[in-house]
């Protein structure tokens, strides 16, 4: 009921900027680090274009270096109604083992269904993760799918999201997995005309074998502006391998 009467004050208070919003509910839309680790099956339409400058710190548990900040920027281009194609250069910094190298991720996302109305949402995406920087790695390819399951047919209403994720590592050294898997589970919800929070628990099987990283996780989407967002969420590792919390924060601009 508070969260409720927030949102009708805001609106009260900003009645053009709720239209707006109601409208696109560009607040209900979620992306790595916009806010938390869960994505959804938004959408695509073509000609659209997408800015995204995104930063991720881990705080490890390890022996030696246990800072981990993670630069991600992603844009992404959609060349068709339903389909989009992404680029990603992340690049890790700090003192942990990981540090000063990258990744250059190349991505094509296919919404096969567009979570409107109250439906379904279902999207696929394969990607080619090249490394760089220093140290030995290996390329990887695999391919998430996401599901999107909207609790109502207003554009705000609150939704239910599933990502399951595949990594086949080319070459590995003896101790890493050939596979691995990602899965994660979460809700968003709308708290105001411009503003959203998410939640989500994340299970990432790391490279090195029989290692994996568990996090839960809590978020805020606010939009500053017409098409452009901005997002800080938190999260707590648990389970021996994982961080003991991390922190995300993302810029979003929408052309």
């Amino acid at each position: 009921m508070r969260l409720a009467g927030v949102a009708v004050l805001l609106g009260a208070m900003f009645p053009g900027m709720a239209l707006a919003q109601a409208q696109d509910a560009e607040h209900m839309k979620l992306s790595t680090g916009l806010p938390i680790s869960i994505e959804d099956a938004a959408k695509i339409e073509k000609g659209s274009v997408d800015v995204k400058m995104r930063g991720y710190y881990d705080r490890l548990k390890e022996n030696g270096g246990r800072n981990l900040f993670t630069l991600d920027p992603e844009f992404e281009v959609g060349v068709a109604d339903g389909l989009a194609l992404k680029l990603s250069p992340a690049y890790r910094l700090g003192n942990a083992e990981d540090a000063q190298q990258g990744d250059l991720e190349l991505k094509a996302e296919y919404n096969i269904l567009a979570p409107t109305q109250g439906r379904l949402g279902l999207s696929i995406e394969p990607v080619v993760a090249l490394p760089y920087g220093s140290g030995g790695k290996t390329t990887e390819a695999g391919a998430s799918l996401r599901v999107t399951q909207p609790l109502g047919t207003s554009d705000t209403a609150p939704r239910l999201h599933v990502n399951l994720g595949w990594r086949h590592l080319f070459d590995p050294a003896p101790d890493e997995r050939d596979n691995r898997f990602l899965k994660a589970a979460g809700v968003n919800v709308a708290v105001a005309p411009v503003t959203a929070v998410a939640f989500d628990v994340v299970r990432e099987e790391s490279k090195e074998d029989g290692k994996a990283r568990n996090f839960v996780e809590a978020g805020v989407r606010h939009m500053l502006a017409e098409k452009l967002a901005v997002g800080a969420g938190v999260g707590v590792g648990f389970g021996p391998d994982s961080p003991r919390y991390r922190v995300l924060v993302g810029v979003q601009k929408s052309f």
